[in-house]
């Protein structure tokens, strides 16, 4: 053969073994991982691609918390969820509770539902009449009768500020009965409101409004995945609920992260619960009480939540 045919041959020889290998890599490449390498997935998260979620295990964060109630624990209730979780949240001692103010987070998810449907318009306005004005907290009471107040103004008020006269003009103007459609609608099967912001009337009358940690922990787990009402609404949510101004227990507590909550109290009865926003990811606690000592109950309201953000942080 001529020396222009022997090369030839040869690079064919070449080419045939190189073929011949690289299918060899590809299989074992399939074989060990399931995926061709033409469809490996890109590093990082794209768009509409799914996040692997994990199941987490709270029993040491259980026994930590049962350690901190010791005999108390049938005074309080709680609910812990790691964010990305994908199995149960840790309920301990769930049961129908009175509100106090954390009430106030589902007339705010009633109020962005409407408006994200157009039947309500956060720059409407009501005007503040005298009869509308209660103690308690709040500051709007303060104001000159006949001002106008956006409700998107008294939806942040009644938030930030607690303030119950807000809450009573939102109550008047959404409809009570109409709340409470909502709430039944969403599933939060053990809350009712029953009665305005300081109607003691109505509190010797037996009218109550009720939550459960349950309710409540469901309603911020649907806000941290924008489940809520939309994902425009429930960041608008979110922004509010930064902003509260109560922060003697929660951020108190975890003062270098930020946290959008809630808080309600009345006579022996302190609560909070929201979004604890960590370097490692979100995730939500809610504490009720009842029957506790305003500093013991602060005290250990404080010990659950930095029980919880070590455990939840743990590698």
């Amino acid at each position: 053969m001529s020396r222009p045919g022997m090369k030839k041959l040869f690079s064919i020889v070449v080419i045939i073994a190189i073929i011949i290998m690289a299918g060899v890599y590809c299989t074992d490449v399939y074989r060990n991982t399931g995926t061709p390498p033409a469809t490996k997935q890109p590093v990082g998260k794209t768009e509409g691609e799914q996040v692997r979620e994990v199941q987490f295990d709270y029993g040491p964060l259980r026994n930590d918390i049962d350690g901190l109630l010791g005999d108390s624990g049938d005074e309080y209730s709680i609910f812990v969820l790691k964010g990305d979780d994908a199995g149960d949240p840790l309920i301990i001692n769930n049961k129908v509770r009175r509100s106090a103010s954390m009430i106030k987070v589902f007339i705010m998810a009633y109020l962005m539902d409407e408006v994200s449907h157009a039947k309500l318009n956060l720059n409407s306005t009501l005007t503040l009449k005298a009869s509308d004005k209660v103690g308690g907290a709040g500051i709007i009471s303060g104001w000159s009768t006949g001002t106008e107040i956006s409700l998107d103004t008294l939806t942040r008020l009644m938030i930030t500020e607690s303030d119950n006269t807000a809450t009573n003009m939102l109550i008047d103007y959404l409809g009570m009965d109409n709340i409470n459609s909502y709430i039944r609608q969403k599933g939060y099967s053990d809350t009712v409101l029953q009665r305005k912001m300081m109607d003691l009337e109505a509190v010797s009358a037996g009218r109550e409004n009720y939550t459960s940690v349950k309710d409540l922990g469901d309603f911020f787990t649907g806000l941290n995945n924008h489940s809520c009402v939309s994902y425009e609404y429930d960041q608008k949510m979110v922004d509010i609920l930064l902003k509260q101004t109560d922060t003697e227990v929660f951020p108190a507590a975890l003062p270098q992260v930020q946290i959008a909550h809630k808080t309600g109290e009345l006579d022996h009865l302190y609560d909070d619960g929201g979004i604890i926003y960590t370097e490692n990811g979100s995730y939500i606690v809610v504490v009720m009480n009842d029957g506790v000592a305003r500093r013991e109950a602060v005290s250990k309201m404080k010990r659950i939540l930095q029980a919880a953000n070590t455990r939840l942080n743990q590698t």
